[in-house]
């Protein structure tokens, strides 16, 4: 496949960029999730990425471990031999599958026409922040699907855990306008059970780390709330006792910002998605929000390669290892261009089964009032 560059000016000394390229970072660098992606200090990140070698609809895995048992230290000169403790090891498993989308360019200049492949660098920026919607987008369903994991450790319906019930519609029915709404004892009760609550195999959440204002790591939880959920934080009394300590970075509570602050080393943020909501599942009808407490690898997001026909009816460009690729067609006998960009991915909110039921593994499901 040819690799075309966005159409420089003879005698300029710009560099050609690959547009395939450029688009395809978009993935993360015009995507809200882009401070979870990854890793930090070594360790996973909240949302953990990886390259594959195969294309659309294949399958992979993602390995969790418990760890080493403090149990399994000896003292002294005591015989080793024989007394280690299997590590507990599971994996969840990720199918990835093609993501297309097609622009139209009207009015192409005649000089336009003579180039092998011309973007106007506002359709490149459009075409960068429509693939990191479109990443963001497939996050948060994942995050958002239920249909695995869901165990009491890891799902918590307003104020009181006595409010889970094995049938989902119940559970939510449970949650109601007056105690259920959010608060800062929310944050910190959702933390210790994060802590303290282990899923099969002894898995229990870690923190994610972050670089605090010193410079050094940190572990922190990562909470994530609908607008109106934030909304019913800062009106409750709790919150405004914090606040009262504005000279203190721990209690640096920033209004109207999508980081409101830090609470019992849970990092908290407004998320403006209205997928989060649920119009009348609450009690009385009443509409919820489904926020979020994350760890290390809640979500696996995978990209594979793009694979195209060999055939010249098109104009191709590709980015390194075929991780996104454009494409061009003129239309109404050059006057037009449609253009379409195509990248392999999926995600997966990660789950472990060692006990043979599928349970969250880096993900506390937090249901709370969210009446308009």
């Amino acid at each position: 496949m040819t690799t075309f560059t966005e159409n420089v000016a003879t005698g300029s000394s710009l560099k050609p960029v690959n547009v395939a390229d450029k688009v395809f970072r978009g993935y993360k660098e015009d995507n809200r999730f882009k401070h979870l992606m990854g890793s930090v200090g070594g360790e996973s990140g909240v949302i953990n990425v990886k390259m594959f070698e195969k294309g659309d609809g294949d399958t992979f895995k993602f390995p969790f471990t418990a760890g080493v048992a403090l149990s399994s230290w000896l003292s002294g000169t005591t015989v080793m031999e024989d007394t280690g403790t299997a590590l507990a090891k599971t994996t969840d498993s990720l199918t990835i599958g093609l993501k297309r989308v097609p622009i139209l360019v009207n009015g192409v200049t005649m000089s336009q026409q003579r180039t092998t492949f011309d973007l106007i660098d506002s359709d490149t920026v459009e075409l960068k922040r429509s693939v990191g919607e479109k990443m963001e987008d497939v996050i948060m369903a994942s995050l958002l699907d239920t249909s695995a994991g869901r165990v009491q450790q890891r799902y918590r319906y307003g104020a009181d855990d006595s409010n889970y019930n094995a049938t989902e519609a119940t559970a939510k029915g449970n949650v109601d306008a007056t105690d259920d709404k959010l608060t800062l004892d929310n944050i910190a009760d959702l933390a210790l059970m994060a802590k303290r609550k282990t899923v099969s195999g002894g898995l229990k959440m870690t923190p994610y780390m972050v670089k605090g204002p010193n410079g050094n790591m940190e572990r922190r939880y990562i909470y994530l709330a609908h607008p109106l959920a934030i909304r019913d934080l800062k009106r409750s009394a709790n919150f405004l006792n914090q606040i009262i300590y504005k000279d203190r970075p721990e209690y640096d509570l920033i209004a109207g910002a999508d980081y409101i602050g830090q609470y019992e080393g849970v990092m908290i943020y407004e998320f403006n998605n209205d997928t989060m909501l649920e119009a009348t599942a609450g009690a009385g009808g009443i509409q919820i929000a489904h926020n979020f407490l994350l760890g290390q690898n809640a979500v696996g997001v995978g990209f594979g390669k793009v694979e195209l026909s060999n055939g010249t009816g098109i104009k191709k460009v590709a980015g390194p290892e075929y991780r996104g690729v454009m494409t061009m067609m003129e239309k109404d006998h050059g006057q037009k261009l449609e253009i379409g960009f195509s990248m392999v991915t999926g995600a997966k909110q990660l789950c472990e089964d060692t006990s043979g039921t599928s349970q969250a593994y880096g993900t506390i499901h937090h249901y709370t009032a969210a009446v308009e």
